[in-house]
């Protein structure tokens, strides 16, 4: 538990189930310090595990805790083992804290599973572990209104899990650069659509 693993924006807003644009709004108001660290689009803010600790406590306890007494909470669970502590104590209150680490470890290991099942080319693009299959690309068509079963007759190879597994992993690991057209060569035909079928083919043999 409570690794030193730095969780960007979007992995804190899939842990705690929450939008992006939430994540980085508490960042921007503070208390907690995010740091620069290097991804492959350029540096992004992450945070500690104890950090994505807070962000889900304050959430439980949003009713209960004054702005002034999310800060000191905050800094107060700075300073503790988070590891070994059971309560965090600040000024005249203390909030017990095993079932707070205790579902926030459970949906980290959620993460780090989906990780587990993808793997990356040798120009670093994810794909679904054992397959070809671009993650992005099954997660732009979800985006783009394709349901599990009409992406898998595109892709028949691959399974419902496959495609739930691009759409999470996607979600916590936005892609950068050019987005994958949100239709499939197949579907462009079959719509007529000849300029979504120039797209989806002009991508498709990039």
């Amino acid at each position: 538990m409570a690794e030193a693993v730095a969780y960007t924006a979007a992995e804190a807003a899939f842990v705690l189930r929450e939008p992006v644009r939430a994540v980085k709004k508490a960042l921007d108001d503070g208390p907690v310090q995010a740091k620069l660290v290097s991804k492959p689009g350029g540096p992004v803010r992450a945070i500690e595990w104890s950090d994505l600790l807070y962000l889900y406590a304050v959430r439980v306890l949003r009713d209960e805790l004054t702005p002034k007494g999310r800060n000191e909470f905050y800094h107060a669970l700075k300073g503790v083992q988070v590891d070994r502590a059971r309560e965090v104590r600040f000024g005249r209150l203390s909030v017990a804290i095993d079932d707070l680490k205790a579902e926030v470890e459970a949906r980290s290991r959620e993460l780090r599973a989906l990780a587990d099942r993808v793997e990356f080319r040798g120009d670093g693009e994810p794909v679904l572990k054992n397959t070809s299959v671009e993650v992005h690309r099954i997660a732009a068509l979800l985006s783009g209104g394709l349901s599990v079963d009409e992406v898998r007759e595109d892709y028949p190879s691959l399974s419902a899990q496959d495609i739930e597994t691009a759409r999470a992993y996607a979600e916590a690991h936005p892609k950068t650069g050019r987005p994958y057209p949100r239709t499939t060569a197949k579907r462009a035909l079959k719509g007529a659509g000849l300029e979504a079928l120039d797209e989806a083919l002009g991508d498709e043999q990039a």
